[in-house]
């Protein structure tokens, strides 16, 4: 229907021609007055053609009934009498009435089944996303779960395009060349909205290659920026439309020039449809248009979740930086207190290096001890970690108490804890001078059955309640009540300072009653055996790091191994294998951006024993099949490393 035809019968419900034959009268126009609407009239003259059409079809008369839905042309009723036939005005409300009365059955028609599809459409969502708002990784679940979309439009197959990935159901397209094509269709055409195509070869004719399994489409953004989307495809349906005539228009030259020619018979005319799917439906986009609402909220809500915890994510890592500087200056700290004190008297600096080092291969325990405290550990062996550094004499530290277990939280609260404490009583307390002591007592309280930890220095400097804060006395302040939800009590008093921790009983559990004091360790002694077993062999040493090459071999040195050779890189490793055959190689693992594992390979191939270095706290890094090669953690003991080069030498 042409667009003016159409406009007119949008406003004027009933169009009738009473006689096809009449003679049409010219109006008369007066001066002045403007151009006469005769829209509404019943006697509006009607083109010449269609009366013509109508005389070749044989009709005398003809009437239409415009069907109004929503403000549009939906459809109309055409009536034909073969000899001229006027309708009162009474006959012509009587039809208006019919009209509006069937264009109503057809609104409530429609809106039934809108509503019913609308409603099966909400149950298939609701069912499809109650198990998805409580996942982690949406993209995975709309993946995993594709198939569940096929109910909730009619299609014949699925293609989610979501984060660059394109995942199937059905028949869908899958080369990577279509897939690109498709979703760069989707950018300029779908954006925001839904768009649908029953044609997809008339957009683009590359699609022919995909007929019969895809003839359209219809593509469902389902992300608030047009990135990701949903694509339901239909396969090609071939079908005969009947026409009451040839549409293809006829054209002929009469007195005035060229003419359309109306038909002369409701002949029906076939046309063969290819290419093209069943079209989509209003009720169609009705329900995609639910479920693109349904999936921007729940993938909006995951985009969400993921800035939040990436920003959480963040959050904790300037913590972690933060805390790692605070924990790298304490320990420098400590580090610079134990180098800075005097020899005492009648010890050889010799052997003061030696329980200097000690002293630094316990912090590193002390480490590890925290890192590893994810699943919980005895408290006994903690303390023992973190202030072994500060022993001076044999009574320097006394620790008394039952054998309890902490569970990971209150042990890693506690590690931090001591460690603070430790680090303080170097700085100003007990472990200032040789004269401080320290008792660390803990035990179970009867009354509240919470478990009490004290710390009770004495013999140090005088002591005064600092003025100001920094991280230290907040996390002694802090830690306990806000992580543990016990009590922390603080006291400075004139023997020294006093800490009391009170401990819910949930968080350790009694294993053995033992107490214990802390003893001098043993000096670093190597058997003379051991050295002329390891003097005449050939070592290699692969390190990156300078100062930790010289000081391993400087250790070797000391124990009369004379050939040492070192190098810093794979490269360089795998040279000084094949020119000079070493007896034993010490292999540190990461070597700024490379790894030893091929020199480890080469030297097993080659029958040459070796070990593997590393500064972590367990083997995570090393290689599985590498399990069976010891590790010795740095820093270096030099006891503990020629005792493990021994071991693999017999």
């Amino acid at each position: 229907i042409p667009a003016q035809a159409r406009d007119l019968y949008q406003r004027a419900l009933i169009r009738m021609i009473g006689d096809v034959g009449y003679t049409p009268v010219p109006v008369q126009e007066l001066p002045g007055l403007g151009p006469l609407d005769m829209s509404l009239s019943q006697l509006r003259s009607v083109s010449p053609i269609h009366c013509e059409y109508l005389s070749n079809m044989g009709v005398g008369a003809s009437m239409s009934i415009s069907l109004m839905v929503d403000g549009k042309l939906w459809g109309m009723i055409a009536c034909h009498n073969y000899s001229p036939k006027i309708l009162t005005l009474g006959e012509r409300t009587i039809v208006k009435i019919f009209g509006e009365f069937v264009a109503l059955r057809i609104v409530v028609l429609l809106r039934t089944s809108r509503l019913q599809v609308t409603q099966q459409t909400h149950i298939l969502i609701e069912n499809f996303l109650r198990e998805a708002v409580p996942m982690s990784d949406m993209p995975s679940y709309l993946r995993q779960h594709i198939a569940d979309l096929a109910p909730l439009i009619p299609c014949d197959g699925i293609g989610l395009w979501i984060n660059g990935q394109w995942t199937t159901h059905g028949s869908a397209p899958s080369a990577p060349d279509v897939v690109l094509g498709l979703v760069s269709i989707a950018h300029e055409r779908a954006g925001h909205h839904i768009w649908h195509t029953d044609h997809l070869t008339g957009l683009t004719p590359d699609a022919a290659g995909l007929l019969p399994d895809v003839a359209g489409v219809m593509i469902i953004p389902i992300s608030a920026q047009p990135k990701d989307y949903v694509f339901l495809f239909r396969r090609e349906i071939l079908q005969t439309l009947n026409w009451g005539g040839d549409p293809n228009k006829t054209y002929t030259n009469g007195p005035l020039g060229p003419r359309l020619t109306p038909r002369t018979s409701f002949a029906i005319w076939k046309e063969e449809v290819q290419k093209k799917c069943l079209p989509w439906t209003d009720n169609n986009l009705e329900a995609a248009g639910l479920v693109r609402s349904g999936l921007i909220e729940v993938m909006g809500a995951y985009h969400q979740q993921q800035l939040k915890e990436r920003s959480q994510a963040d959050t904790r890592q300037r913590m972690l930086n933060e805390e790692l500087s605070h924990r790298v200056k304490n320990i420098l700290a400590v580090v610079q207190s134990l180098m800075a004190r005097p020899v005492p008297e009648g010890r050889t600096m010799q052997e003061h290096f030696v329980i200097l080092q000690g002293r630094v291969k316990a912090l590193a325990t002390a480490h590890d001890q925290v890192v590893r405290t994810d699943g919980g550990g005895l408290l006994y062996p903690l303390l023992e970690a973190e202030l072994a550094p500060y022993r001076l004499l044999p009574d320097t530290i006394t620790l008394s108490g039952p054998q309890i277990w902490l569970t990971g939280r209150p042990l890693s609260v506690i590690a931090l804890i001591v460690h603070e404490l430790a680090t303080n009583a170097a700085k100003y307390g007990a472990f200032s001078n040789r004269e401080g002591r320290l008792h660390v007592s803990w035990w179970q309280d009867e009354a509240t059955q919470d478990w009490v930890i004290t710390w009770q220095e004495s013999g140090g400097p005088p002591i005064s309640k600092p003025e100001s804060k920094g991280f230290g006395s907040i996390l002694l302040d802090r830690a306990v009540p806000h992580e543990l939800h016990g009590k922390t009590i603080k006291e400075f008093r004139t023997e020294g300072l006093f800490i009391r921790f009170n401990l819910p009983s949930h968080h350790a559990e009694l294993i053995t009653q033992e107490n214990s004091t802390m003893q001098e360790p043993l000096k670093a002694e190597v058997m003379q055996a051991d050295r002329v077993r390891l003097q005449d062999k050939s070592i290699l040493i692969v390190e990156d790091q300078l100062l930790i090459a010289m000081d391993v071999e400087q250790a070797l040195s000391d124990h009369g191994l004379s050939d040492v050779r070192t190098v810093s890189s794979v490269y360089e490793a795998l040279q000084a294998i094949r020119t000079h055959h070493p007896d034993l190689a010490l292999l540190d693992f990461n070597l700024g951006d490379e790894t030893s594992t091929d020199v480890a390979r080469t030297l097993r191939e080659r029958g040459i024993p070796f070990l593997f270095a590393t500064g972590y706290a367990d083997r995570s890094m090393i290689p599985t099949e590498f399990h069976d090669v010891p590790v010795v953690r740095k820093p270096y003991a030099p006891t503990t490393l020629i005792r493990e080069m021994e071991k693999l030498i017999g």
